[in-house]
């Protein structure tokens, strides 16, 4: 692996037809920069590349075209070799990319003069192990969640952290998050934001059945074991949404800190906190006037002006009783 990188790797979700459109006109311009570019298997017309987990370990810098679930698949590859990602945001959100399409060229050619830096991102890694002895093992950039497998019913499973029984989660699932994923599916199941630069992990339970489980960070050294009681609903774990293992009763899941990190291109280090509020208006005041909350609408204005009203004349009666009182 090369940086500033010579050879680029182009990864993207096919089923857009941005990307397609894209495409050509792309590896054109790497290549008129005198650069290489290398197009994965199945991602344009006419192309026989690599597969992906084949491309990741043969170039200097993965190009990522598609939106967060693009980024997410790509970035398990990439961190088995090591190769940065970088993101381009051709979805929805595209919380964890970099750039848009309309300043991608702009962006590369920062990246091909070397202005950039490499963010490593940890992972959190589940491993299964059934009764027998057999295991399984995932690792994502995101989360990791225990969830049942009729999403209608709740799960119940002995949770501890390190050696220490935290006690038994009845909930709709139990989530283990990466600082990156803490603005994913944590955050939406009330999970604090955490700063990707912070080495730790979050257990987030998903609607708990009682108050006494909340969100808990802990050090990124420490594990979370879960094991799913009978007498409920069959459970699964999910890796980022998109790996998934059913679960028997007698299943233990461990969660931990994955030997593995994602390195992520960086054109703006430093700019978490300007994404949270671009993109998830953290810390935006209401759409209103500046400084001011926003008018009621219709009935609600009204009945907040009526209230003001009669606060008013009632202060106003209850001065003139106590003034003819003296």
């Amino acid at each position: 692996m090369t940086l500033p990188p010579r050879h680029v790797g182009i990864f993207g979700n096919r089923d857009k037809p941005d990307v397609r459109a894209l495409l050509p006109r792309l590896v054109r311009w790497i290549r008129s920069e005198g650069h290489r570019a290398t197009v994965a298997r199945g991602l344009g017309r006419g192309t026989a590349g690599p597969p992906l987990s084949t491309l990741a370990g043969n170039v200097d810098l993965l190009l990522v075209l598609g939106g967060d679930g693009t980024m997410l698949h790509a970035a398990r590859a990439a961190a088995r070799t090591g190769v940065p990602v970088f993101g381009v945001n051709l979805g929805g959100l595209g919380f964890l990319t970099e750039t848009g399409a309309e300043s991608l060229q702009p962006a590369l050619r920062r990246v091909f003069e070397g202005d950039f830096t490499v963010e490593s991102r940890l992972m959190v890694e589940a491993t299964v192990r059934s009764r027998s002895g057999r295991t399984w093992t995932a690792a994502g950039l995101n989360d990791a969640v225990i969830h049942a497998r009729d999403r209608s019913r709740v799960v119940a499973m002995d949770v501890r952290i390190g050696r220490t029984l935290a006690g038994t989660l009845v909930a709709d699932g139990l989530i283990v998050a990466t600082p990156t994923g803490s603005t994913a599916y944590s955050l939406s199941a009330g999970g604090p934001i955490v700063s990707p630069l912070v080495d730790a992990l979050l257990a987030t339970p998903i609607s708990p059945h009682t108050f006494a489980f909340r969100p808990l960070v802990i050090g990124a050294g420490e594990t979370v074991t879960a094991s799913v009681r009978p007498g409920h609903a069959p459970a699964a774990v999910t890796v980022d949404g998109q790996v998934s293992r059913p679960l028997a009763f007698d299943d233990v899941v461990t969660f931990r800190r994955s030997e593995s990190h994602v390195q992520v291109v960086l054109l703006e280090p430093g700019m978490f906190y300007e994404v949270l509020r671009a993109k998830l208006a953290w810390a935006e005041l209401p759409h209103g006037r500046a400084g001011t909350l926003p008018r009621l609408p219709g009935d609600l204005a009204r009945r907040a002006e009526g209230r003001a009203r009669g606060r008013s004349r009632s202060g106003t009666r209850a001065t003139r009783v106590r003034a003819a009182r003296k």
